[in-house]
Formats: C-alpha cells, sequence, structure tokens
C-alpha cells in the first residue's frame, strides 16, 4: 500500500511538472472569459472584454479568452466555441483579426502577433504578422507600424505604414495615419477622415471623433461630415452614433450616408437590431440599402437569422440585395457553418438580386475542412453566379494546409 502511495504521489508530481511546463510556457496565470469585445475605432484603444461569462457558460458557446500573466499583463486574446477554436465571428471588432492574438512586452514596445486556428503565424489586414507599437515615457502608445511575418515594416490593406499620437492638454488624442511615402492616409477605404482629434469617456471608450486641419480647425469632407460623435454603455456597446458637420449640426455623411444610426444589443452583448435614421431622426434608408435591420442568434452564439424592414417598420426587401430574411444553419455542435439561404417577406426561398443565387451549401471532409461550396438556385439546382460566374468551389489541402482553391462554372469550366 505504501508503495502504491509514493507511486501516486510520484505521478501526480510529475503530472504537476508537465503541466506547468506548458502552462509557464503560454505565460497565462489567469483567464477571463466574455462573450464579445469592447468596440473601438482606433488601434490606439486596448481590446477589452464585453460582458464577463462564468466558464461553465462560456464553454458552450462562442466566447473570448483573455489570459493574463503574473504581473497582471495580458498575454492573450483568443476566441473558441466551447473547447474549439475559431476564427472570430460578428462579436469582433476592426482590430481582432485572428483566432489568436499574443501580446509581448519590452523596454518601449508592445507587439501583438496573429496565429490562426492551427498555431500559425498568420496575417491580418493585408499581410500583416504584428503590430508593434512605440510607448512614451508615460507607457502610452505613441505609434504604430506593422510587419510582415519576414519582420519587415509593411503598408497594411488600407495603405497605412505607420500610425502616430500625440496627447493634448484638454484630454484628446491628435492621430495621424502616414502611408509608406510619408503620405497622409484616410482612417481606412471610403471614410475621409484624415487628421482626427479624438475624445475618449472615463471608461476608455470613444466619444467623439473629429476630422481638424493642421491648425486644429473642424474639416468637412466631401460628404459634408467633419465628426462622428459615438455613444456606448458600459459594456462597450455601440449603441449610437451620429454624423455632424462643422457647425455640430447632424448630417448624412461617411461610409452608410445617414445622420443617425442605433444599435440593440441582447445580454450577451450580440447586436439584436440595427435602424439607420436622417437629419431630422427620421427612420431612412442606408447606402448600403439597410433602413432596419433585426438579428437573431442560435444557443452558441451564431447569426440564425437576419430580417430587413421599411421606416414603416415593416417586413420589407433589402434595397439592392433583394431579400427580406437571410437564414443560416451550423452543425450540431455550432462551430461549422452548413448552409446560408435567402426568403421574401413571405418567408418563400427567393434569389439575392445581384449575385444571382438563393442559397449556399458548404461541404466538409470528416476532419471538419471545408472541401467544396455550392451555389443553388431556389430548386436546389447548381446556379452560375451573376457577379463571377461561379457555381462551385472546391479546396484542396497538403497534409492538412489548404494548398489551392479551385472555382468552376455550373458546366465544370475552370475559371
Amino acid at each position: 500500500m505504501k508503495k502504491i502511495y509514493v507511486f501516486l504521489i510520484i505521478c501526480f508530481v510529475t503530472f504537476s511538472q508537465i503541466n506547468a511546463k506548458v502552462f509557464n510556457a503560454k505565460n497565462a496565470l489567469k483567464v477571463i472569459y466574455y462573450s464579445t469585445i469592447e468596440f473601438v475605432e482606433t488601434p490606439l484603444s486596448y481590446i477589452k472584454g464585453s460582458v464577463p461569462l462564468k466558464s461553465d457558460v462560456a464553454l458552450s458557446r462562442n466566447h473570448y479568452r483573455f489570459s493574463y500573466d503574473s504581473q497582471n499583463k495580458l498575454v492573450s486574446i483568443a476566441f473558441y466555441n466551447g473547447s474549439t477554436q475559431k476564427k472570430p465571428n460578428h462579436t469582433a471588432n476592426l482590430f481582432m483579426l485572428a483566432h489568436r492574438m499574443e501580446f509581448s512586452y519590452r523596454d518601449a514596445i508592445e507587439k501583438i502577433t496573429f496565429f490562426d486556428t492551427k498555431g500559425k503565424r498568420t496575417a491580418v489586414l493585408g499581410n500583416c504578422s504584428a503590430f508593434v507599437f512605440r510607448l512614451n515615457k508615460l507607457g502610452f502608445r505613441e505609434s504604430l507600424h506593422f510587419l510582415d511575418v519576414s519582420g519587415n515594416s509593411i503598408e497594411n490593406s488600407w495603405n497605412i505604414f505607420e500610425y502616430k499620437w500625440v496627447y493634448t492638454n484638454d484630454g484628446a488624442v491628435i492621430e495621424d495615419r502616414f502611408d509608406k511615402n510619408g503620405k497622409q492616409v484616410s482612417i481606412r477605404p471610403g471614410f475621409e477622415f484624415y487628421r482626427l482629434k479624438l475624445y475618449f469617456n472615463m471608461l476608455g471608450h470613444i466619444t467623439l471623433m473629429q476630422n481638424i486641419d493642421k491648425d486644429g480647425n473642424l474639416v468637412e469632407n466631401s460628404s459634408g461630415a467633419s465628426q462622428d460623435k459615438i455613444t456606448t454603455n458600459a459594456n462597450g456597446n455601440f449603441l449610437q452614433w451620429q454624423v455632424l458637420d462643422n457647425k455640430h449640426q447632424l448630417e448624412k455623411g461617411n461610409g452608410p450616408d445617414v445622420a443617425k444610426g442605433h444599435q440593440k444589443f441582447n445580454k450577451f452583448g450580440y447586436e439584436s437590431g440595427l435602424e439607420h435614421r436622417d437629419e431630422n431622426n427620421r427612420p431612412m434608408y442606408s447606402a448600403y440599402g439597410i433602413c432596419i435591420s433585426k438579428t437573431q442568434f442560435d444557443k452558441f452564439g451564431n447569426i440564425s437569422e437576419r430580417a430587413f424592414y421599411n421606416e414603416a417598420k415593416k417586413p420589407s426587401n433589402h434595397k439592392i440585395a433583394g431579400y427580406h430574411k437571410l437564414k443560416m444553419k451550423w452543425d450540431k455542435y455550432g462551430n461549422s457553418r452548413e448552409s446560408l439561404s435567402y426568403f421574401d417577406v413571405n418567408d418563400k426561398p427567393t434569389n439575392h438580386e445581384t449575385r444571382g443565387y438563393h442559397s449556399v451549401k458548404y461541404h466538409y471532409h470528416r476532419n471538419n475542412n471545408l472541401i467544396k461550396i455550392d451555389y443553388l438556385d431556389v430548386n436546389g439546382q447548381l446556379v452560375n453566379r451573376k457577379d463571377n460566374g461561379i457555381a462551385y468551389i472546391t479546396y484542396q489541402y497538403n497534409n492538412g494546409e489548404r494548398a489551392s482553391i479551385l472555382r468552376f462554372d455550373i458546366d465544370g469550366k475552370k475559371l
């Protein structure tokens, strides 16, 4: 009996040592679970969790894991469905771009490196494999540049080579962005704000973005907008935006070309409703073809249905795509999307107006790798897409890694 006891002790110590090595390798001593993350408009803002979850709840649905070291420094953020590693879904923000982000700190440098679900370094925003922040003497971020997998400084897919931030005496922050030639570039493609003055609330959520000149004067862009006023709740959910001109009056402008946007969220922090409004606070259709949308989710937190409504809040079609409702089906574990289909206001199958198909069907290998995508008409038959002529796509793998993608029309001709 004594020998068995000693043997168990040795096994326990050995197992603990093995676990300790794995644990220390990840350098994480504490993990906190969140259903989603806070809204951000700039990489100056730190990524933070929104709506914390108990571990048993998190492990039954989609969630983010924030891991911290012994000094309570953030060392990684990763997205999962239960215990399955996944790419971030609709809950992501502009800068949560891969399954896992790892944070490292050295002197006045903070580095974020991106990894895929197989643990390999991956590229985001074009060919960016890492974000590198330089910190000022107070420890605040003062610049950002991007590295490819080989460690070369590059532009991201928004043509930004470098961000620079200056902290002003009135509590705001000036943000400038430059391409590789030193030319100033906009906040992102299609959003004509260049030099920004940023204001934040007491929780660090952005409240106002102003487009300014070198002297600090407001500058209206081609849409007539010079300011975006943003309202968030304590969880960092993006409740409302207002587009303003130089005189601080509502102005239809920027991307969706509306004056106001209102969003509703469910208990998990998921956007369940969206409504666009004009300068007189009346519902209106955006440049993207949406007036009002309502979204439903499955038990895992995946989007299961999205429907559109008109100014009178009655069921209507998307102005551009021509369908009323989008439905998605997922596998029984909530990991893989099996189909996507479009329906009219009478809940009958209809085609996406600009793409020319009714549904998309996804096929997987037994190892869960996606191997084929079919585009189907309302009768379930293959159809060529209107926009690119593709009827189906196949994916080839080499040792589990995707090696190639082939595209075909309805006749089997490779495109």
